[in-house]
């Protein structure tokens, strides 16, 4: 059996104990794979990575056109897995292409061959495997299942690859956005806040992933949702109409929780939440019931924070709560020294 990633690096000198000690510690705090800990430390070269992830788990490099133009797989009807993104965030793997009754798969580090070859055989299908550094199964993954990378994951690889290239393959492969709060807001008549409401890249191997393509340019981003606007709001619940119902979405979209279209349960929680900041909201939301709710969460911590803490918002709830820990102690602790 293959060695572990480190073990290999350490058996032929290519890193120290200390750094491989470091990026360790590295991955307990950030979450992610042990390459992309020892990339961001810069221990070693990409190429370097890429020989030591084929040596280590004694898979192939895949061909540059498996990164460069991946295909979609859709699962036969009836299929007792469903290769979605969520089966590839929990397995580190993405299909990349169907050919001659075999399906392709490319994998991050540690493999999870278990998995993987519990849902070969669930599918009845082959899969021959291939292995890439972290930040490669980000990027694939992200044009295959439109499931945006990590800023962690983007700011490593705009280093590895070049920012310009990143940012014009970051807007071509991101999703359509979640519906803006602000512009729920803003159909909704102006009226003022009760006065009883508190205001409130390194040369890769020669059969290394292709360079990023140059799609349009990403549209500026919409302005933060507006915390002040929540007393309002729920008064607004009590029209009848189009007005209560824009209301409603934007009371989810700036407090990323869903209490149904009725004030007296939005007021309840208001009372005891409004002397939150914000940012307290948002984590709360990574463990709503409705998976859009999350994702919405998700994707402003993303932006706010600029970290990864290996939270997706459909993971399994276990694993979601871990990282969300993480991210919430993270900032907890970042606040306290800036307070200091």
């Amino acid at each position: 059996m293959a060695s572990r990633l480190s073990d290999r690096l350490l058996a032929a000198g290519l890193v120290s104990e200390d750094t491989v000690r470091a990026a360790i510690a590295r991955q307990a705090v950030y979450g992610g794979a042990l390459d992309t800990a020892l990339l961001e430390l810069e221990a070693l070269d990409e190429a370097t990575l890429w020989n030591a992830l084929a040596d280590a788990t004694d898979l192939a490099v895949p061909d540059r056109e498996l990164c460069e133009s991946p295909e979609k797989y859709v699962s036969p009807v009836g299929a007792a897995i469903a290769l979605d993104a969520a089966w590839s965030s929990r397995c580190r793997a993405v299909p990349v292409r169907f050919k001659d009754g075999t399906l392709q798969i490319l994998c991050g580090e540690p493999v999870a061959r278990v998995e993987l070859e519990a849902t070969a055989a669930a599918l009845g299908i082959p899969f021959a495997l291939s292995v890439a550094p972290e930040i490669w199964v980000a990027a694939v993954r992200q044009t295959v299942f439109d499931l945006p990378m990590a800023p962690r994951l983007v700011r490593l690889f705009a280093r590895v690859v070049g920012a310009q290239p990143v940012r014009r393959w970051q807007a071509s492969h991101a999703p359509e956005p979640l519906p803006a709060s602000p512009a729920a807001i803003e159909r909704l008549p102006p009226r003022p806040v009760p006065t009883s409401a508190t205001p409130a890249l390194s040369a890769a191997p020669s059969t290394s992933p292709p360079a990023v393509p140059s799609p349009p340019p990403s549209p500026p981003a919409a302005p933060a949702p507006d915390k002040a606007a929540v007393p309002a709001l729920i008064e607004r619940l009590e029209v009848a109409g189009d007005d209560a119902e824009a209301a409603h979405q934007a009371l989810i979209a700036i407090t990323k929780q869903d209490f149904g279209p009725k004030a007296k349960r939005w007021t309840i929680w208001w009372e005891r939440h409004q002397d939150q900041d914000r940012v307290d909201w948002l984590f709360d939301g990574l463990s709503h019931k409705k998976p859009e709710i999350r994702a919405a969460a998700e994707q402003e911590l993303r932006a706010l924070t600029g970290e990864y803490f290996g939270y997706h918002f459909d993971l399994p709830r276990r694993d979601r709560e871990a990282a969300r820990a993480r991210w919430q102690s993270w900032w907890t602790e970042t606040q306290k020294r800036g307070r200091g």
